[in-house]
């Protein structure tokens, strides 16, 4: 009986629902019900709940958890995508600049010929512009997402973007030239940072308080897995079987997020309680009570609509603008740590190193090795102070790359043999503690230290800003390769990390186990007392 129950909930629920409408007779109105939605309220329930019977029902327990976490994993494959992206750099570019790739047409003015097929040969500079336009698309990206979901709904912003990912892939593949690569890369990017601004929202609205910290996590472990997944593909050795692999994931993400319902909250704001109310239903299953979710959510809504802030706002108040200097203050430092030059730059890197390893072998290793700190961060998370790892993060990466930056010094002067095994031990190092603190922390912060009502803001300028990073040292670090050499690259980053700790000593606060209101007074510096109860004993004779 209970099988059945949940084989043929959609029916059952628009049975049910029936009736309660019937009972309740109309939609409340302060919520933003407009007279026609009142008039076409049970028709328009009972298609809605007709129209998640073509959902595939995912649902194999009746809490709902099992959907919330499926559910979740089908909206991060954007954040597999993503990952992808930026992995693709490692294995394509050495392909590129070692002219191995073959144009998709006969006319290659200006290209080398091995006699057979002209080839397409790019230079240093345009290799690391092919890397680094990825960020700078996802810095125009990242900033509009927000407003672009609040307006169309967080489930249309999202299918849609797999489009220009698709594109994006279609060009690379395909140019003659550098320039389509270059627009390629860029209507990339815009898709990349759109997803890391459009993901943890959707999240945050369709998942329970109590599993939120988990699922939103998820978004870094797919990333890691996006990046791992690209390595692993860039053995096959061609650009354009590169593209086409690339390309399955965001067809993917498609066909199998399309049939999710869109956010409750989103659905809620924009007056269609029917919708909403069978879009919690499916993610909390038939045993969860959605009334008293549904009444709090109506005065979120509320309140968020009142309290509004625009761009503009959001640098007025004193509270808001130390935020903000705390979190633009960790985006640089986790940028300037040289993350992303590692990850876009791995196979290069491994090769300045003349390792004897398979540089996409090296580089598949220390993926694995950041999908497995990521994945494990969220139990440290849970149980170690923010700002502890934080330090202890900036400190291992800094550590771990001055190491490998003595170790090229000694190599160059011949003073040190050749060694497989300490770049790739201290680079694994190095992204397996970033994964653990300062790769997850500053994202989890935005969450812990802005107001509900600016926080959407703050995410997309704070996004907006790490991506606008990510491109200047992405691009930079081949110039100061050229410049500095190896050595001294890896030196720069380093006492970046060093500097890193210093901020967090000084300017972070630990947020780990306090309210809101409790961050908010420290940064406005108001110290309330606690408050001490005094029991004083009197004896009766």
């Amino acid at each position: 009986m209970r099988v059945l129950l949940v084989n043929f909930l959609p029916g059952i629920l628009s049975q049910s629902d029936g009736k309660l409408d019937e009972q309740n007779g109309s939609v409340d109105p302060e919520a933003g019900g407009s007279h026609s939605d009142m008039l076409d309220h049970k028709n328009g329930h009972s298609k809605i709940l007709k129209r998640l019977e073509t959902v595939p029902d995912i649902k194999r327990d009746t809490s709902g958890i099992t959907t919330q976490y499926i559910a979740t994993g089908i909206v991060n494959l954007g954040a597999f995508a993503a990952g992808v992206c930026v992995a693709w750099s490692s294995s394509a570019l050495p392909l590129f600049t070692s002219g191995q790739v073959e144009l998709p047409s006969a006319r290659s003015e200006g290209y080398s010929s091995n006699g057979t097929h002209p080839k397409l040969v790019l230079t240093e500079s345009e290799a690391s512009w092919v890397a680094s336009l990825l960020c700078l698309g996802a810095f125009w990206g990242a900033v509009p997402a927000g407003l672009i979901s609040e307006h169309f709904g967080r489930k249309k912003t999202l299918l849609y973007l797999a489009l220009p990912l698709v594109v994006s892939w279609i060009l690379v593949a395909s140019s003659p030239n550098v320039y389509g690569i270059y627009v390629g890369r860029f209507v990339g990017g815009m898709a990349v940072g759109a997803f890391s601004v459009g993901i943890p929202p959707y999240i945050e609205d369709i998942a329970e308080k109590h599993i939120l910290p988990a699922l939103v996590n998820y978004y870094h472990v797919h990333f890691a897995c996006g990046v791992l997944f690209g390595y692993i593909i860039g053995m096959v050795q061609s650009t354009s079987w590169l593209s086409v692999l690339c390309a399955s994931i965001p067809v993917a993400f498609f066909i199998a997020f399309i049939f999710l319902p869109e956010s409750p909250t989103y659905l809620m704001s924009q007056g269609k309680q029917s919708e909403a109310k069978a879009a919690f239903k499916y993610f909390r299953g038939i045993d969860n009570d959605i009334d008293a979710e549904i009444k709090v959510l109506k005065e979120q809504i509320r309140s968020y609509a009142k309290n509004r802030v625009t761009f503009k706002e959001l640098f007025s108040s004193k509270a808001t603008l130390k935020a903000l200097f705390v979190s633009f203050g960790l985006m640089i430092f986790q940028q300037m740590s040289g993350i992303y030059p590692v990850l876009f730059y791995a196979e290069n890197i491994f090769k300045t190193f003349a390792i004897s390893l398979n540089p996409p072998g090296a580089a598949i290793i220390m993926g694995f090795c950041l999908v497995s700190s990521t994945y494990f961060s969220t139990m440290f998370l849970k149980k170690v102070r923010r700002r502890v790892l934080l330090l202890i993060s900036f400190a291992a990466m800094a550590v771990s790359l001055g190491s490998l930056a003595i170790y090229y010094h000694l190599k160059a002067s011949n003073l040190s043999a050749s060694n497989t095994w300490v770049p790739l031990f201290t680079l694994c190092i190095f992204v397996s503690v970033y994964a653990a603190g300062v790769g997850p922390i500053p994202w989890l912060m935005l969450r812990e230290i802005f107001p509900p009502n600016v926080r959407r803001r703050a995410t997309a300028i704070t996004a907006g800003f790490h991506w606008f990073l990510a491109f200047g040292v992405t691009k930079l670090y081949q110039n100061l390769v050229d410049m500095v050499r190896p050595g001294w690259t890896l030196c720069h980053f380093a006492v970046t990390c060093v500097i890193g700790i210093m901020f967090v000593y000084f300017f972070v606060p630990e947020t780990m186990g306090r309210s809101l209101e409790e961050i908010q007074n420290e940064f406005d510096g108001i110290h309330k007392r606690r408050k001490h109860t005094h029991v004083i004993e009197v004896e009766t004779a």
